[in-house]
C-alpha cells in the first residue's frame, strides 16, 4: 500500500502537478494539506476524476485537508472534536480491513510566538495527542501531515535562522516528542537529515544547495514500522513549475 501526504499550497494552483503525481506515483491513499478552497464538492470531484473517494474539511482561502482512498479501500470517516473548530486542520479514517487510524493534519503555525497563536498551537498539538492516546487502544496509527515543527536542530539546513521561530521553540518541540512516547516512529528516522528536508521557502529559495527544513512527517505504529518496504521525498515535484514550496513524502507499507 502506497500512501502519500503532501502540502500543497492551494489545490487550485497545484493542480496539473497533483494530476501528475497520481498518474505517475499511483498512490493507493493521498493525503492532501492546505488546499485552500471553500468548495467540498469541487474538491471531491477533482479527486473523482481519478477514481477516487475523498473526504475533505475545507475553508475559504486558508488550511483545509483531505484524504482520497482508491477503490480498493473502504474507510470509515471519524470526526476528531476539537481539532476543526475555528480552522479546517484535520481529517481521518478508519481502515477497518486493516485495523488502521489514519490521521492526516495541517499543523497550526504558531507565528508570532509572543501572541495567542503560538499558545493555540500548543494546544492544538496537545488535544490531538489526547486523541491519539484513545485511537492506539484499539488501532494501528498513520499519522501523517505538515506538523510545522523542526524537532531537532539538524532537521533544518541553518537552525539559527529559526531562534524565535514558532517551528523550531522547546514547547513545540515537546508536544512533537509526545507522539514519539506513544511509540509512533517515525519512519524517516534513519535518513540522512538532509536528504530528508520537505520544505524549501519560495523567498530564500535554494532548493539547489539543499537548504531546507524537514516538517512532513509520517508517524506510525510499531507494528506498521515491520511492515516498511519504502520510504522517500519526492523532491523533482518541488522543481518543477508553479511548485508547492512543501515536496510529498511517500512511504510504501506490506500490507
Amino acid at each position: 500500500m502506497k500512501i502519500i501526504s503532501w502540502n500543497v499550497n492551494s489545490l487550485r494552483a497545484r493542480e496539473p502537478l497533483v494530476e501528475l503525481l497520481i498518474k505517475k506515483e499511483n498512490p493507493d491513499i493521498l493525503c492532501i494539506q492546505e488546499l485552500k478552497i471553500e468548495d467540498k464538492d469541487y474538491v471531491n470531484n477533482f479527486f473523482s476524476n481519478f477514481n477516487y473517494q475523498t473526504i475533505s474539511e475545507t475553508q475559504k482561502s486558508y488550511n483545509g485537508v483531505s484524504i482520497s482512498l482508491s477503490p480498493t479501500l473502504i474507510g470509515e470517516t471519524i470526526n476528531l472534536d476539537n481539532l476543526n473548530n475555528n480552522q479546517a486542520r484535520n481529517n481521518s479514517i478508519i481502515l477497518k480491513d486493516r485495523n488502521i487510524a489514519l490521521v492526516n493534519c495541517y499543523f497550526p503555525n504558531g507565528n508570532p510566538i509572543d501572541t495567542e497563536k503560538f499558545t493555540n498551537k500548543l494546544d492544538w498539538m496537545n488535544k490531538l495527542h489526547t486523541h491519539l492516546i484513545e485511537m492506539k487502544k484499539k488501532y494501528s496509527i498513520i499519522l501523517t501531515g505538515d506538523f510545522n515543527v523542526i524537532p531537532q536542530d539538524d532537521d533544518a539546513h541553518d537552525i539559527k535562522k529559526y531562534k524565535k521561530d514558532a517551528l523550531a521553540q522547546p514547547q513545540s518541540r515537546k508536544e512533537f516528542y509526545k507522539y514519539l512516547n506513544l511509540d509512533l516512529i517515525d519512519v524517516f528516522e534513519l535518513q540522512p537529515k538532509s536528504e530528508s528536508y520537505t520544505f524549501f521557502d519560495y523567498k530564500t529559495y535554494k532548493f539547489g544547495k539543499q537548504e531546507g527544513i524537514r516538517i512532513d512527517f509520517f508517524l506510525i505504529s510499531p507494528f506498521l514500522y515491520s511492515k516498511v518496504m519504502k520510504v522517500n521525498v519526492l523532491k523533482n515535484y518541488r522543481e518543477m513549475e508553479r511548485p508547492s514550496d512543501h515536496c510529498p513524502i511517500s512511504l510504501i507499507l506490506d500490507i
